[in-house]
């Protein structure tokens, strides 16, 4: 068996492992490159390991004739046209579960800094003011927070919002009832009641057919007036647009977002970012997609995608 990866694995505490693991099974190369490189490459490989950044489609999914396993180092697999390769009868594997903490605290992060007005506060003392009153901020005591996904990283968000004894909605129809039980959630069934009592929202789903498009701007009328929405989902879970329009309003009283449409985005597919680079509204707070990125949570991508190609391949041998 032959193993391409176009990540890297030069962290000493887990490259040696992961090289390791795959080693078992197949000869590895490692190779970082482009994804018109990857289609180029990957003729002659049975496996292959990509980052999130990679996009594997139809094309590309042709071009590895021998191809069996399919990994990437991220939990989300939207950038891989799934469907395409298991119909093909590839196995897709992915590193579930390896940032599951560092996007959870990230989440709160962002909360709290838009609710307390850290940014806005810390701002006016650069310019040369220190006063208490001007940026008072909002307590999370006794408020309602809406989970919209209840995987790993929405459970978790729930046991933290539960350390401030908040009220938490969740709506997931994926999710057993024994999992909301399990971490103090109270289950939704209909998404329209979660945004209607929500005070603050956060958005954990994955990206499928369904969820692309969920909020839009239906969903942000339904919402409180001077909601708070955390995204650290996927760019294309909502209606920019939409989104966009509430922060204008007012109708959201905040928006921070870790994730864009088209990314790597640009100012033609995320409004949103462009709203942002000409300062349209000042409740807007945009990072790069690194709510998953840590310390941690790297090294765990890559043992977690290293063991599912080798257990995916020995599973072909038997």
């Amino acid at each position: 068996m032959r193993i391409l990866v176009t990540i890297p694995l030069t962290d000493p505490d887990v490259g040696p492992q992961a090289m390791k693991m795959l080693s078992e099974v197949g000869e590895v190369d490692i190779k970082p490159m482009t994804t018109e490189q990857l289609k180029d490459a990957i003729r002659d490989y049975d496996a292959v390991i990509v980052s999130v950044w990679h996009r594997v489609t139809k094309d590309v999914i042709d071009a590895g004739r021998n191809l069996k396993v399919i990994g990437t180092a991220s939990v989300g697999t939207d950038h891989i046209d799934v469907e395409y390769a298991e119909g093909r009868g590839i196995k897709v594997v992915s590193a579930a579960g390896a940032s599951t903490y560092s996007v959870a605290e990230f989440t709160f992060g962002l909360l709290l800094m838009m609710v307390k007005r850290i940014p806005e506060n810390m701002g006016r003392v650069r310019n040369g003011e220190w006063s208490s009153l001007l940026t008072p901020g909002i307590e999370l005591f006794g408020k309602t927070l809406g989970i919209i996904g209840f995987g790993r990283i929405g459970s978790y968000v729930a046991s933290i919002a539960n350390a401030f004894r908040m009220r938490v909605l969740a709506y997931d129809p994926f999710v057993d009832r024994e999992r909301f039980i399990e971490v103090n959630a109270i289950r939704v069934d209909n998404l329209d009641d979660l945004l209607k009592q929500s005070d603050f929202i956060t958005i954990h789903t994955s990206l499928t057919r369904e969820s692309r498009g969920l909020i839009g701007r239906r969903e942000v009328g339904l919402m409180k007036d001077g909601v708070y929405i955390i995204n650290t989902a996927r760019g294309e879970v909502v209606d920019e647009n939409a989104i966009l329009e509430g922060l204008k309003s007012g109708k959201i009283a905040g928006y921070a977002a870790d994730v864009l449409t088209g990314e790597p985005p640009t100012e033609d597919t995320s409004p949103l970012l462009r709203a942002f680079r000409r300062g349209e509204v000042s409740n807007l707070f945009i990072t790069s997609h690194i709510a998953g990125v840590t310390r941690e949570s790297v090294k765990r991508y890559t043992l977690y995608v290293a063991k599912g190609v080798r257990d995916a391949l020995i599973a072909f041998k038997r």
